[in-house]
């Protein structure tokens, strides 16, 4: 990990440059869906990725929630956020729990730097030992690769009175990876010169079935919600099996 990198020294710029994404309306509808599979009000809730907390802040209202990350630059940022939530630092693929919980969440394609299989399938097993029989998780999965477009551009800006930025990508793909190189351009008042640094992303297109199968074979019950937060992408939701 980068100190300097993305998630590091430059962890300011995410929430900057993700204005644009509705955190509070993605809360209520996990809050709804949550509800639906019988999670009530005050259940213990983690998030694995948590990134900067603006889902947890959210769902704050509703739950006792707590999460972790694995880039202390994002949990730097959360925790002013949420200054009386356990928010800690761990890798998705051997994080422990005090206790188990009652929901977990993985939003926003966590899962996809999750990679290769055997990673995956630690991450998962990590999962299921956090959650309580009966407990649900909620996962949020990258693209699979027919939903992935190879040369497909992206350009995102964002602006205050002391900060601009831009950010470019061209997709690539190796294998069954996707390969995003985010091009920054950074404007600081006062600064003599435009910061330039490239935000590499590997992403993995786990086949659908695989995700799926991988949950099942950690002891939950799954079904695909195809209306997720993001196009294409979809929910993995499930139930953690009694035995």
């Amino acid at each position: 990990m980068d100190p300097d990198g993305m998630y590091g020294a430059r962890a300011e710029y995410y929430d900057a440059i993700y204005h644009w994404k509705n955190y509070q309306a993605e809360a209520e509808r996990l809050h709804a869906l949550l509800g639906a599979e019988g999670i009530p009000d005050g259940a213990r809730v983690l998030e694995a990725g948590c990134g900067t907390g603006s889902h947890l802040q959210h769902l704050h209202q509703w739950y006792d929630v707590a999460g972790f990350d694995l880039n202390e630059g994002m949990l730097g940022i959360a925790r002013k956020k949420l200054s009386n939530v356990s928010l800690f630092r761990a890798d998705m693929v051997d994080f422990v729990t005090p206790e188990p919980v009652d929901a977990l969440l993985s939003l926003f394609s966590s899962i996809g730097y999750v990679h290769p299989e055997n990673r995956l399938r630690s991450a998962v097993q990590a999962f299921a030992r956090a959650v309580r029989p009966g407990g649900v998780v909620v996962v949020e999965p990258w693209l699979t690769e027919a939903d992935f477009k190879v040369g497909s551009t992206s350009m995102e800006t964002a602006e205050s009175k002391d900060l601009k930025l831009c950010r470019a990508c061209i997709s690539g793909k190796e294998g069954s990876l996707s390969i995003l190189n985010f091009h920054w351009l950074v404007v600081r008042a006062g600064a003599q010169d435009v910061e330039h640094f490239v935000d590499r992303h590997v992403v993995w297109m786990c086949p659908r079935e695989l995700l799926i199968a991988t949950f099942d074979n950690a002891g939950f019950d799954v079904r695909w919600e195809p209306n997720g937060f993001s196009k294409s992408r979809g929910l993995i939701v499930g139930r953690r099996r009694s035995c």
